[in-house]
């Protein structure tokens, strides 16, 4: 018996250390253990790795180039390129990615027009990157746009997203999700009205549409049927980290609006003039609970205002959600507690909105009814 528990011992040691063994000699999950690239203009002679730089620029007549090289690590995965920058009025930048005897215009155009300080991600397979190349933003003007540039070598993430909704995202460092059509040239599909459940999901106005401070915008829509109780959703692009717009349904403000706050490894956080604030480039999402009570059979009215002082903003694919209840089933409705002064919804006064109509369908009104 003593001779099996020394041979069993014996065994268990060596059965531990090929597993011990195994853990350092294991070859990682695609993308993992692949060190990402990140080029600031501020600081543009940081170390790189291996696979990445160097990097340089130079000016032209009436544009600007930088360009970075590429050696592209074994392995098959995808390469997530987000690039932070400056937009021009009227002007554009292009991303080009190059190698020997191969030229291909990954994007167009970068701007979006939705504000100033903006942030792209471009997702680029196997099949574009073939070797060792570079990658060349070009853009109009002689000064350059280029504010920070992230690289990082990343799998697809598959999510169940509805059926008529993109089945592969990109979940960022930073905990952002992109849907598919977003990382692509092709741009992103007109949004349409969905139907989830015992939700309607109306979009309200595809956008983008600029909004100014003190300037609110009426978005209308016509219910059909009892409606119980809904959310707001939109993008929005320009608002300051911190803010938050103003909404109102039917002349009530709405107690509680959320806006997306990504991790502060995001890459659009920048410092803004001064250094003394600020400021985020990127679309971020942006809720809000409409309680029951709130919404009406009819016409209804959806008011959206940024606070004063705040920059001019952008919204895009602003949506409606409703849940349909007869009267019987409705809960009283309590007065949502006031904020504390300056900010209390009460003590917000509504100019007169600017009119918004219009559907993804081109409807020229917003129709939700129950089916």
């Amino acid at each position: 018996m003593k001779k099996w528990t020394h041979r069993l011992a014996r065994m268990g040691w060596l059965f531990f250390m090929l597993w011990a063994a195994s853990i350092g000699t294991a070859e990682a999950p695609p993308g993992r253990g692949i060190p990402p690239a990140v080029w600031e203009a501020r600081r543009p002679q940081d170390a790189q790795p291996a696979w990445f730089g160097p990097v340089s620029t130079q000016p032209g007549w009436k544009t600007f180039a930088w360009r970075a090289l590429l050696r592209p690590p074994p392995g098959d995965s995808r390469l997530a390129l987000t690039l932070v920058f400056r937009q021009t009025s009227g002007g554009f930048a292009r991303v080009i990615w190059q190698e020997p005897g191969k030229s291909v215009t990954v994007c167009g155009n970068l701007y979006e027009q939705a504000a100033d300080l903006h942030q792209r991600t471009l997702l680029l397979d196997r099949g574009t990157l073939g070797g060792p190349g570079q990658f060349i933003v070009e853009s109009t003007g002689t000064d350059p746009v280029l504010e920070r540039v992230e690289l990082n070598w990343v799998e697809p993430l598959i999510l169940t997203a509805g059926w008529n909704s993109s089945s592969q995202y990109y979940l960022s460092p930073s905990g952002k999700i992109f849907p598919a059509e977003d990382l692509f040239d092709g741009g992103r599909r007109a949004p349409v009205d969905e139907e989830k459940g015992d939700a309607m999901d109306a979009v309200l106005d595809p956008g983008p549409l600029k909004i100014q401070p003190q300037s609110p915008v009426r978005f209308i829509a016509p219910i059909g049927g009892q409606p119980f109780y809904g959310r707001v959703e939109a993008e929005i692009a320009g608002l300051i980290p911190g803010g938050e717009p103003w909404l109102w349904v039917n002349g009530r403000a709405l107690g509680a609006v959320a806006v997306e706050a990504p991790g502060l490894d995001d890459p659009g956080y920048r410092p803004g003039v001064g250094g003394r604030e600020v400021v985020y480039g990127g679309w971020r999402k942006v809720w809000a609970f409409v309680p029951a009570g709130y919404l009406k059979n009819g016409e209804n009215h959806l008011d959206v205002q940024l606070a004063n002082g705040s920059p001019e903003a952008t919204l895009r694919n602003i949506r409606l959600q409703v849940v349909f209840g007869g009267e019987a089933e409705k809960p009283v409705v309590s007065a949502l507690p006031a904020r504390p002064a300056p900010v209390s919804p009460a003590s917000r006064t509504l100019p007169v909105p600017r009119m918004r109509t219009g559907l993804s369908s081109g409807a020229p009104v917003v129709g939700l009814r129950q089916e």
